[in-house]
This record gives structure tokens, C-alpha cells and sequence, in this order.
């Protein structure tokens, strides 16, 4: 009795399993041809780094694959589903997909970062023998991506050829030799992406050829300046190249490359998009900045480490040629940031919808940075060729928030006391300063005085300034010269209730928000004298105590700090609770 149920249980398993199968065989999807139903499942599992993925291919591979035995077999026997190898996965199950990739170009993943969200955290002690497995599979490699503590083992994966290889990114914390490295013994000649983070190669790599894009950080450079020219003849089709935190040796750029007549042959990259020179020593810069042209640009960020080098053997002969396209990058912007420090200076242009700004230039461990800033204001600020001025129409005739306008700041200790800044702000006359911020320990007397004092003829300097702020903790004896300049101005300032004459272009015009937070024990007489030279729709900010307090402009509301309850009532009343928090009065 037992065998005949069981077998009765048996056969009608069997058949339920047949019903199945046909009823999963009448879904259209199981209809179409075996190459296509493949193509769709490898699409759905292959690219994760787009959609964020968060679990591990073989994990999506499972997932797929425990759907239906239609599936599962079309997985089992197309070996691409195999060729995504990750290290976090256990030896055996990697040597599986090795053997049931078959002769499929391999993807290696042992990789964490914000871009590849799905790559697993490898701990220090795996890597290594991953490594091994995958060395006699070298040829069949299509995509290495390896993210780990130390090179251990790397060069004997990196010494043999890759002939399909087209993406390599490599970032170590440790590097373990210095010799550089010689890629695959030369021959990738199907190599597109390369990024290499604390691993020494050699610059003339026959495998560094015909990139699409390139990405060095984190090591002290041993090339040549030769070899860092050849690297940059031998990839005219980059559209990317970022170059971050490398260290040159001794003698960098004390060879030459030999040149038809004497003329520097300029590496055209026309399809180079983004440019990345990040914290750079000034001959590596001055190498890459002179060897290459670029017809147009996208993003633009340089930092170059000067260390006692002029600004002008950098920006004169090595920059000029960027010009345009930069200023073709520039045209629309309506915002330049101007930044003066210590022993640096830094230039930021903002586009309109544009998070980040897609230029920056930034000049560190220089002595004179006034010098770096009156080559750029000479080339960026032209009024003929440069940004858009006022007076030039286009924005201007859109009115005053389609306006380009600057922001200039000092800052970070900034000797003010030198004066050498002065004269090169003449070139900013002709644009609309938003905002000019005197920062903490920055001795600005010199500069207050340059603003109160007409030049020759009828031009004032910096006549179309629109906001002073005196941040951080300024000395307060700046305030009777501050005092001075502003009266000077208004008076000097064609009247708000009339029609400004044509000449008035070269007069100052009325400030609309002062700042001066930063001016510490002033007295409520000078406070009020300060607050008059501005705008009567305009915007001043006192000295804090404890809290701010605001004024609307108009000359009636003036109030002084309650000393009982630390806020003044009739503005609480008049503004409500946000002005107790709030900076300003909009």
C-alpha cells in the first residue's frame, strides 16, 4: 500500500512539474529567442552602478537563476553570466566561474568606492590569492577594477600582456616597490580608461596609448619631463586627464624635448573636456599647461604648489593659449569668486544651474599672489575680450540679477600692509563687485583708504561695489577710515531719486549692504554714521555682543540692544521671532 502511494505521489509530482513548465513556457517573455532572453537577464544584472545597486553580482545572479528552471539553465550555459569575478566571493566559487566563463573577456571587481556602490569592502587579508587564480586568465581580462590595502601581488598580474583590456583602475593605500612598472609588457591596445592611485608606471608606457581617459594620483612622479611629453603625444583623444598630489624628482624639466626649428609643437586635444591638475608641483603644471591646446572645455581645476616660483613664469607663457576656450566656458556665467590669502589665491566662475563651478584656479605657496591675480584680471576681466562688464549690454540690458558679478575676498592673513594689491584692482572697475569681504587678522586700512580716494580724472575705484563686509574679528581703528571712504562715496554718488547722467558710469554707486560684524567696541554715534552712508533700501548689519541686531535703512528704525533680555522688542515686534536668528532683514 505504502509503494502505491508513494508512487502515485511521485507521478503526480511529476506531472505538476510538466504543467509547470508548460505554463512558464507560454510566458512571452520564455517565447522569445534563447540570444535575446539572455541578452535582457545579463542587462538586468550587469550594470548596477547606475541604479545603485547595494548586493554583490553573484547575490544578483542567484536572484535571477532561482526564478525558474528556464532560467536557471539559460544562466547555466551562456558563460558571460560567469565572467564577473568578485575577490569577496570564496576561492572555489571563483575558480566555478573561471572554468564556466569559458573563453568570455573577464570583469575583475575588488572595488568600494562612491562610484561603484555595488563592489564589496575587501578586508586586508583578502586580495592576494584572488590575485593568483586570476594571473593565467590575464589575456581574457576586460575590466580590472581593484581597490586594496597594499600592492602585494600585483605586479606579477600587471607583468603579463592584456590584450582585452579596456578598463584599469588601481588604488592602493600601500605601495610596496618604486620602480615604475612597464603595464602588460606594453601591449593593451584596446586600453580606454586608466586610473592609478599610489601605483608607480612608467609615463611612457607603450600601454599608455590612445586613451580616453586618464587619472594619476598619490605618488612621487620618477618621470622626465620627455616622458611626461610623450605620454601627452601619445593620447590626443583624452577627454578626460586629472593629475592629483603627485611629487616630481629632482631635475624634473631640466631635459628637453628636441623640436622642428626651435618651435614648440603644442599637443591638440580636442575632444578634452575636463582638465584636473590638483595640487601639483609648478614644473609638472608648467610641463602639462604648455604641451597641449584645447580648442573647448567643460571643467577646469587647477592647483598649482608654487613653492617660491613667480606666478608669471606659470601663467604667461603656459596659460595664454587657454584663454578662449575659457572664456568661451565663462560665456553666461554671472558669477566670478576671487579669493586672496596668505600665500594664495584662488578663482572660482559659477555658471547658472551649476552645483559646482566648472573653473577653478588656485595658486598656492606663493609670495606674491597679487601677481598671479593681475594676469588673470588682465585676461578674464578685459573689457573688450574678457567676462561681460557693465556697460558692455547683454546681461546688463536683462537687468540687475541677470548682471555678471564678482566676489572678492581677503582673507587668511593677507598682508595688506604691502599695498601691492591696489593697483591691480583698477582692472575690476568695470564689473560689478557683489560682495568684498575683509576677513579676520587682514589689516585692511590700506584698502578702506584705496575705496575712499577718487583716481586721476573721474573714475572711482571699484565704482559698481555692491556689498562690504568686515567678517571675523577686524581691528576696530579700521572704522574711522571705513567711515571716511563711504561718506566720500555717497557724496560722490549720483542721487537715488534722479535719472544717473550718462558720466555717472565712473561714479560710485550706492552701497547696498554693509556688514560690519567684524568691527568689534564700537559706539552706537559711529554705528549710525556708518549705517547712513548706504542706500536707503539697503541693508546694515552691526557689531554682535550677544546677538545682531538690524536696521531696515530708512533712518527711523534704529534701536540699541536691550542689555536685560538681549534682544531688542520693538524689532521682535516688528519682524517677529525670525529676526532674533536671521542675519539679515529681507
Amino acid at each position: 500500500m505504502e509503494e502505491t502511494l508513494s508512487s502515485v505521489e511521485a507521478s503526480l509530482k511529476s506531472r505538476i512539474l510538466q504543467r509547470k513548465r508548460e505554463r512558464n513556457n507560454l510566458i512571452p517573455f520564455n517565447q522569445l529567442p534563447l540570444e535575446i532572453a539572455s541578452n535582457i537577464l545579463w542587462l538586468s544584472i550587469s550594470d548596477p552602478w547606475k541604479r545603485k545597486i547595494t548586493y554583490s553580482f553573484l547575490q544578483r545572479l542567484g536572484a535571477i537563476s532561482s526564478v525558474c528552471s528556464s532560467w536557471r539553465a539559460l544562466v547555466e550555459g551562456s558563460p558571460r553570466f560567469w565572467s564577473t569575478i568578485e575577490f569577496r566571493a570564496p576561492q572555489p566559487t571563483i575558480l566555478t566561474q573561471l572554468e564556466k566563463s569559458k573563453s568570455s573577456p573577464l570583469e575583475i571587481k575588488c572595488f568600494s568606492d562612491g562610484a561603484y556602490h555595488c563592489a564589496p569592502t575587501v578586508g586586508r587579508g583578502v586580495g592576494v590569492p584572488q590575485l593568483r587564480l586570476i594571473e593565467s586568465h590575464t589575456h581574457r581580462i576586460r575590466s580590472l577594477i581593484l581597490s586594496m590595502p597594499t600592492t602585494n601581488g600585483i605586479i606579477s598580474l600587471l607583468d603579463k600582456p592584456a590584450p582585452m583590456l579596456e578598463e584599469l583602475r588601481l588604488t592602493f593605500v600601500h605601495c610596496m616597490f618604486v620602480e615604475p612598472l612597464e603595464l602588460f609588457c606594453g601591449q593593451a591596445g584596446r586600453l580606454k580608461d586608466v586610473a592609478l592611485e599610489n601605483l608607480p608606471v612608467r609615463w611612457d608606457s607603450k600601454a599608455l596609448v590612445g586613451l580616453r581617459s586618464l587619472s594619476i594620483k598619490g605618488l612621487a612622479c620618477s618621470s622626465t619631463k620627455v616622458q611626461a611629453l610623450r605620454l601627452l603625444e601619445a593620447n590626443p583623444d583624452l577627454e578626460k586627464l586629472d593629475l592629483e598630489d603627485l611629487v616630481v624628482m629632482e631635475g624634473f624639466g631640466d631635459d628637453d624635448v628636441p623640436s622642428a626649428g626651435g618651435e614648440r609643437i603644442r599637443v591638440v586635444m580636442r575632444k578634452m573636456r575636463e582638465l584636473r591638475l590638483f595640487s601639483l608641483p609648478f614644473d609638472l603644471v608648467r610641463v602639462v599647461l604648455g604641451a597641449i591646446a584645447i580648442p573647448s572645455i567643460r571643467t577646469f581645476n587647477l592647483k598649482c604648489l608654487f613653492r617660491g616660483q613667480p606666478a608669471s613664469r606659470l601663467l604667461g607663457p603656459n596659460i595664454k593659449h587657454l584663454v578662449p576656450p575659457l572664456l568661451n566656458r565663462s560665456r553666461g556665467t554671472e558669477l566670478a569668486e576671487i579669493k586672496f590669502g596668505k600665500a594664495s589665491l584662488g578663482l572660482s566662475i559659477h555658471l547658472p544651474r551649476h552645483k559646482t563651478p566648472p573653473i577653478e584656479i588656485q595658486l598656492s605657496n606663493t609670495e606674491t599672489p597679487t601677481a598671479g591675480f593681475e594676469w588673470l584680471a588682465e585676461n578674464l576681466f578685459s573689457s573688450q575680450n574678457g567676462l561681460p562688464t557693465v556697460g558692455s549690454g547683454g546681461a546688463e540690458a536683462e537687468g540687475k540679477e541677470g548682471m555678471f558679478q564678482v566676489s572678492l575676498g581677503f582673507g587668511e592673513n593677507f598682508d595688506m600692509e604691502v599695498g601691492s594689491f591696489v593697483p591691480i584692482l583698477h582692472r575690476l572697475s568695470t564689473v560689478r563687485v557683489k560682495t568684498l569681504t575683509i576677513d579676520s587678522a587682514c589689516r585692511g586700512e590700506r584698502l578702506i583708504k584705496y575705496l575712499g580716494k577718487k583716481k586721476e580724472g573721474l573714475q572711482w575705484p571699484l565704482p559698481h561695489l555692491m556689498s562690504l563686509t568686515v567678517a571675523g574679528y577686524a581691528y576696530n581703528t579700521m572704522a574711522s577710515d571705513l567711515l571716511t571712504a563711504l561718506q566720500r562715496r555717497k557724496s560722490a554718488a549720483p542721487s537715488e531719486e534722479t535719472a544717473a547722467p550718462q558720466s555717472a558710469v565712473h561714479l560710485p554707486a550706492p552701497l547696498e549692504i554693509l556688514d560690519i560684524g567684524g568691527l568689534r567696541g564700537l559706539d552706537n554715534k559711529t554705528q549710525k554714521a556708518l549705517a547712513d552712508c548706504i542706500s536707503k533700501s539697503g541693508t546694515f548689519t552691526r557689531p554682535s555682543r550677544q546677538q545682531r541686531t538690524y536696521w531696515d535703512g530708512n533712518g527711523e528704525g534704529w534701536e540699541d540692544l536691550d542689555d536685560d533680555n538681549g534682544y531688542d522688542e520693538d524689532i521682535y515686534n516688528t519682524y517677529g521671532p525670525l529676526a532674533m536668528v536671521s542675519p539679515y532683514v529681507w
